[in-house]
């Protein structure tokens, strides 16, 4: 969204969000993509959300939000946010940030191994648990 070429799904102008179908064809700008899933299918050929029954905590939340923030900035390949940087946008420790950040693992089941960020804000993202307009939203969410 905010694609100055625009950005269409089966040829159709899409200007909001809107849940993705298999084998949908997106592009955005020049780029042609199919998108494919290894989540479930419904009926209708929609995409199932997985399960997003995570006991999170509100600073969990406001954590993983902050992780992902800098998909905003456009890049494709954008890291997720440093400790630092989360800690700064919630006036809390780095200390205080590691901490909730390996409750999340234990929950999203991200054991050792490197570029455990990368994963973790990838599968909150998969999971639905942080969408655009999370990321939009400035402030605890």
């Amino acid at each position: 969204m905010g694609s100055s070429n625009g950005t269409f799904v089966n040829g159709k102008r899409v200007w909001n969000e809107r849940p993705l179908r298999a084998e949908d064809d997106i592009r955005i700008g020049e780029t042609r993509a199919i998108f494919h899933t290894d989540v479930g299918i419904d009926e209708a050929g929609e995409t199932l959300a997985e399960s997003t029954t995570l006991k999170l905590t509100p600073r969990e939340r406001d954590v993983l939000v902050e992780l992902c923030r800098p998909a905003l900035s456009g890049g494709v390949f954008t890291e997720p946010a440093s400790i630092r940087q989360i800690a700064d946008a919630l006036f809390v420790t780095e200390a205080a940030v590691k901490q909730h950040l390996l409750r999340l693992y234990d929950k999203f089941e991200i054991h050792e191994g490197e570029r455990r960020r990368v994963r973790l804000a990838n599968d909150a993202v998969r999971r639905g648990l942080v969408s655009i307009e999370h990321l939009r939203h400035t402030g605890p969410t």
